[in-house]
């Protein structure tokens, strides 16, 4: 990578070859960053790059990180940045990396062109400074140019009045004591005067002058895109008014610059296929930087949980701290207000402001929060939250985020589409490899168990045989378990392969649960787990195979009882959603929980964590849900617990 960059020290350019390179990683821009600032350390001041990109490639997610960084780099060490480009990056990207800087996208076909481009930046910026340092006498009292020498000019009339009444009163008056006292009377005012002139110069040059000059550099500079330091003048003066104006002028044009090269790279990364977890750490990252804010989260909404929780990655936030982040719809917070109404909210006093919960305030630390909705059309996804600004949020703010959620909610929208895609296509595929393992399993076992069957008969009869030989017992009890375990195992397979024969029949689900935890009394009471359970009266009846569901719930309840140590709680709740058309059932535990490289395979065939048992369990429970015309997803942190949400459809 390091011969990528070579330095021209008499033409003061770094010539950078990114010919034929792909960047998909911050290791590879942080590598590059160190680079140019080693080559800025070698050279000892401002540099100028000139970049090759023919047939450069980026991944979509590097585009804001790298931005960022060229952006950073020409702000520390006054890097200005041409490229050239036949093919590889496309031009719209050049002008986002060109905007995400200092608005000079400067992007040329060959290798002259740019360093052509140089040398006229080069030229402009010396005739800039030149134009910065031309502060002679000759400026200051050049009337054309300057307040003090159209000031000069008044007082140089005021004292050649002086002198014309001088001269006349010498030719005219012939009393010499008039005439020493017009000399002392005109002395004297000429020093008075040339005192006045001296004050109020130096007072113009301080207050008025030396301030215009500095609003005149930063006009210019803004002018033509590049960085300035506010004027530095706090009087309250005429001068003084306009410094703060000028200065809030130049704050909210450097703003607006940023805000449209936000919404510009939003519209590049549209419909690039870009991962909700990538989209989301771009889109805090640069909305919290934009605002100086300290953090930013996403939260989205799970209709089947009927939960708002955050998104990892987010801005400020660690994912430990983002995963305690979690409400139900019930909740009353800020998060859930902007969800369901719509409306943006804004607080500056969050410790006070009842709707900001004591886990934001305790975990997070937030002083004032800014939330807006995240609306796709007429579908609102989640809620964005954007927290500590010092000195607050005002409500310009609240309208410029708005903007921003506003084009991050379609670009979210996008990304849910493609994944819940990148998962139809895998269920497909897995659901054709599981139909064809399937009917071969299916095979397999009904051929296995005719000879198991010979095998289990004939032990029976072997051990009626030899009831009077005590020695070989033992060994015809093993060979016997063994054998009933195996035709278990072949029972579980053929009803994981096989279609399923339903005996449905309407009933009230609540019945089943409590049969179920009626038969883990004993076994919670033994371990000293206490089993609860929260079934409302509005469930309504569901129309289900009775047996099948109660093995759902045994089959959740003793794993959860097998996972929870002493004096915790397994607890059972059902309740109605979504209008009455569907009942959500939750099986929670204070147990030990699922590794999180784990989660995702708890519902694979085979797949299991103890020492005994077929990994089939709850493979079988998901197929039973799913063939219900419902869903099971599973929720588990480290040392807290474990939870399965259960959904199933209403009767009618």
């Amino acid at each position: 990578m390091k011969e990528r960059f070579i330095l021209d020290r008499q033409e003061n350019i770094l010539f950078i070859n990114f010919a034929g390179l792909r960047i998909e990683s911050r290791a590879q821009v942080d590598e590059m960053a160190r680079f140019v600032r080693e080559a800025y350390e070698a050279r000892g001041g401002r540099m100028y790059a000139v970049v090759n990109y023919e047939g450069t490639e980026i991944a979509p997610e590097m585009i804001d990180y790298y931005g960022e960084r060229i952006k950073e780099l020409h702000d520390r060490y006054g890097l200005t940045t041409v490229r050239y480009s036949s093919s590889g990056f496309t031009r719209s990207v050049l002008r986002y990396l060109g905007a995400a800087k200092d608005l000079e996208s400067n992007t040329f076909v060959t290798r002259e062109e740019a360093i052509r481009a140089i040398r006229e930046l080069k030229d402009r910026s010396q005739t800039e400074i030149r134009a910065e340092r031309r502060i002679s006498v000759r400026h200051y009292l050049d009337p054309r140019r300057s307040v003090l020498g159209k000031t000069a000019c008044g007082w140089l009339f005021a004292l050649l009045l002086l002198l014309a009444g001088y001269l006349w009163a010498m030719f005219t008056v012939a009393d010499p004591d008039v005439r020493s006292r017009v000399q002392v009377a005109v002395v004297t005012a000429t020093i008075t005067l040339l005192a006045a002139g001296a004050i109020t110069g130096a007072i113009l040059l301080a207050t008025v002058v030396r301030p215009l000059r500095q609003m005149e550099t930063l006009a210019r500079r803004l002018v033509v895109g590049r960085t300035s330091e506010p004027v530095a003048v706090s009087g309250d003066d005429e001068v003084g008014r306009l410094a703060r104006e000028l200065n809030e002028a130049a704050r909210h044009l450097r703003q607006e610059i940023e805000r449209l090269s936000g919404l510009y790279h939003i519209s590049l990364m549209m419909g690039t296929g870009t991962e909700v977890s990538k989209v989301c750490e771009l889109l805090t990252g640069k909305i919290a930087r934009l605002l100086g804010a300290e953090m930013c989260v996403i939260l989205l909404y799970d209709e089947r949980d009927r939960t708002i929780f955050a998104q990892l990655p987010a801005y400020g936030v660690s994912d430990e701290q983002l995963a305690r982040l979690r409400a139900s719809l019930e909740q009353k917070i800020i998060a859930t207000r902007v969800f369901t109404t719509g409306e943006p909210y804004l607080t500056n006093e969050a410790v006070s402001d009842p709707l900001i919960s004591q886990q934001a305030v305790e975990t997070l630390g937030v002083r004032e929060m800014l939330a807006v909705p995240l609306r796709a059309g007429e579908r609102t996804l989640g809620t964005l939250e954007v927290m500590n600004r010092t000195g607050g949020f005002l409500e310009e703010d609240k309208h410029l985020v708005t903007i921003f959620a506003a084009q991050a909610a379609q670009l979210l929208a996008n990304a849910q589409l493609l994944e819940n895609e990148r998962q139809l296509a895998q269920q497909l595929i897995a659901s054709e490899r599981l139909a064809a393992v399937g009917e071969l399993v299916a095979g397999v076992a009904h051929e296995v168990r005719n000879p198991l069957f010979g095998i289990t008969t004939t032990l029976s009869a072997l051990s009626r045989k030899l009831a009077d030989r005590e020695a070989v017992q033992p060994f015809l009890d093993v060979v016997n378990t063994e054998a009933d375990h195996l035709n278990h195992l072949m029972e579980q397979l053929l009803e994981h392969s096989r279609p399923t024969k339903f005996d449905p029949a309407e009933a009230d689900i609540r019945e089943v649960i409590r049969e179920a935890l009626v038969e883990f009394k004993l076994q919670a009471e033994a371990k000293q787990i206490a089993l609860t359970c929260d079934c409302r009266a509005e469930v309504p009846l569901l129309r289900f195979d009775r047996r099948k569901l109660h093995g759902v719930f045994v089959n959740l309840l003793d794993n959860a009882i097998r996972h929870t140590g002493a004096s915790g709680e397994v607890r059972i709740t059902a309740s109605p959603m979504q209008g009455n058309a569907d009942v959500r059932i939750e099986i929670s535990d204070t147990g030990a929980g699922i590794a999180p490289e784990n989660v995702g395979k708890v519902f694979e065939p085979f797949f299991t964590t103890r020492d005994t048992g077929t990994g089939l369990g709850l493979a079988i429970t998901r197929k039973t849900i799913h063939d219900h015309g419902g869903a099971i997803t599973v929720h588990s942190e480290p040392g807290k617990g474990t939870s399965f949400v259960i959904t199933l459809p209403a009767a009618d």
